[in-house]
């Protein structure tokens, strides 16, 4: 008898014993041991521990969102794992140094708070993991505003989910605009608006009708670039490895600047003290008109008892004036959620940054901080964020218009060479145009060849 014959001939005594065992097992006699045996082997499976490290600024853990509710989350949908989370919190410095310290011992988190400005430089040291398939896979990707999807890329590979930004809007006192006999709800729309009215309302030394930040620190790049961009122009050239804000968009944007403080409309002051005098003092009726982040809660703190309603009274916000003929422009920052390469735990890393950076949780914890969150969805709910700042619709509307410093290591280097530029021209030291070809000259020579 060949082999097949022989298979088929046994195949229904094999079947019929199988079918035997079973039902014997689950007999009347038989039934309560099979059960008992089976609840045995289930009080016998533990859940496996997992533990899941986070680097992240200290004031993320203090609201419910977005870590507490992340890690009730994927606790929730992981029965049958016992999580345990070690968290880190640092000052911004420390988070830096900290995670590159541990990556470089070979011991990163699994996930990791990431400034945009630092995207470059980890990506470009292979201390990030690639999350492009991830995001592009993840349900909520597509409601990321256009510009932060962008923004969360490097050299065409993603690296992060947005955890919140901040932008830049014009704040105008409006009283000195009823003083001046302007219409208080008719803010300027471009460059020349902007010095007509400022030179109208200008009273040296009483108060003047615009502010801007010349002294040396980062808030007098950011402001010039979003200038600088209305205009056309851009930081670096497309590939990174030139300086182009000496073009003809920044020689104009700085060339405003210095007719500024030349024709007594803004005091020479500006290179001095701290950016954040210049936006107080617009809400002290020092100055008409600034480029800032935040606005009812700063104005809170100097004038007691304000409310928002007195706020709206006195106060206006708008988008910050294009370059004649230009684009609208603000400057951006902010953080990403990030997986370290060499992550523990990579698969759930990216599910607790997932759920962390989702648009509900994103809306608690900008809404809890006044902070600005980087969904569509959730610039059409400007109301929801009233209480921080009822000029909140402003702020959300500048989304779409946004642009993101370079993300590379020598940015640093190149924002002190633009604030040395900035100061040069507006203290008469050298022309704008000069002041930044010497400044491009610094930053060149910091790209290489």
């Amino acid at each position: 008898m060949d082999t097949g014959r022989k298979r088929a001939l046994f195949a229904p005594a094999a079947t019929l014993f199988w079918l035997v065992c079973v039902l014997g097992a689950f007999s009347p006699g038989n039934r309560g041991l099979a059960v008992a045996e089976a609840g045995e082997a289930a009080k016998d499976v533990t859940p496996r521990e997992v533990t899941l490290t986070i680097f992240a600024r200290a004031y993320t853990w203090e609201q419910e969102a977005p870590w507490k509710i992340a890690k009730a989350e994927i606790q929730k949908r992981h029965p049958e794992i016992k999580f345990k989370f070690v968290e880190e919190g640092f000052n911004y410095a420390d988070l830096r140094s900290k995670f590159l310290t541990a990556t470089a011992g070979g011991n990163p988190p699994d996930v990791v708070q990431v400034d945009i400005i630092w995207l470059g430089e980890y990506a470009d040291g292979g201390v990030l993991a690639d999350l492009s398939d991830r995001l592009q896979g993840w349900s909520e990707w597509p409601d990321v505003v256009s510009r932060f999807q962008d923004g969360a890329r490097w050299k065409g590979k993603s690296y992060g989910a947005w955890l919140n930004t901040d932008v830049r809007i014009m704040v105008y006192n409006k009283k000195l605009f009823r003083k001046a006999g302007l219409d208080e709800n008719r803010p300027p729309q471009d460059w020349n608006e902007l010095y007509d009215m400022a030179k109208k309302i200008t009273s040296p030394p009483a108060y003047y009708g615009y502010g801007f930040p010349a002294m040396k620190g980062e808030e007098s790049s950011m402001r010039f670039f979003g200038m600088l961009y209305s205009g056309g122009g851009q930081i670096l050239t497309d590939d990174m490895k030139r300086a182009a804000f000496n073009s003809e968009a920044g020689v104009k944007a700085l060339q405003f600047h210095v007719k500024m403080i030349q024709d007594g409309i803004a005091p020479k002051s500006v290179v001095s003290g701290d950016y954040m005098d210049i936006d107080r003092a617009v809400f002290q009726d020092k100055f008409a008109i600034s480029y800032m982040t935040k606005t009812l809660g700063l104005a809170k703190a100097l004038i007691p008892g304000l409310t928002p309603e007195k706020f709206k009274e006195d106060f206006g916000a708008a988008a910050i004036p294009k370059a004649p003929g230009g684009k609208r422009s603000t400057m951006a920052g902010g953080w990403l959620l990030s997986v370290p390469k060499g992550a523990k735990h990579p698969d759930l890393a990216w599910e607790l940054i997932s759920i962390a950076a989702s648009a509900d949780t994103q809306f608690k914890y900008t809404a809890a901080r006044g902070y600005v969150p980087t969904f569509y969805s959730l610039m059409k709910r400007p109301e929801a964020y009233f209480k921080v700042d009822p000029f909140f619709n402003v702020i959300l509307d500048q989304l779409p218009y946004s642009y993101f410093r370079p993300g590379i290591p020598q940015y640093p280097e190149i924002s002190a060479a633009v604030q040395d530029a900035i100061q040069a021209a507006v203290l008469g030291q050298a022309s704008a145009g000069q002041a930044l070809e010497t400044a491009a000259k610094k930053v060149n020579q910091l790209l290489g060849p």
